[in-house]
């Protein structure tokens, strides 16, 4: 079994390569000063994928795990956006696309929100 395999099956929830615009504000950083300057304003970037529990950021900053972040995101074909609080689960530097691959899990989705990305994973 190769490792991609491995990765695949520890997932709880079937996703999707979607590319949606999400803006976020981290919340709960550690404490240097430094840090809290740069997360004071909200920042926008996209997902490389997004299940029911969570979604991949690609992002020039390196975020850490623990944080939470509130995020605000619109799937096509929906006015209104999702809003919600995310935790960094994990920080991966991708040398190819020389961003970030950061691994967010939601913290709660109203059911409403739940419905859609889970029409969008198909």
């Amino acid at each position: 079994m190769t490792d991609s395999e491995l990765y695949i099956e520890r997932r709880k929830f079937k996703r999707t390569d979607k590319k949606i615009s999400v803006s976020y504000k981290v919340v709960s950083i550690p404490n240097e000063i430094d840090d809290i300057k740069r997360q004071a304003s909200r920042k926008v970037t996209e997902s490389a994928n997004i299940s029911i529990g969570g979604i991949q950021l690609l992002d020039e900053m390196e975020l850490v795990p623990d944080q939470i972040l509130r995020l605000e995101f619109t799937v096509e074909g929906r006015k209104e956006p999702v809003i919600t609080f995310a935790e960094v689960r994990w920080v991966a530097k991708d040398s190819n696309i020389k961003r970030y691959r950061i691994g967010i899990e939601f913290l709660v989705l109203k059911d409403e929100d739940k419905k859609m990305i889970e029409d969008v994973v198909g």
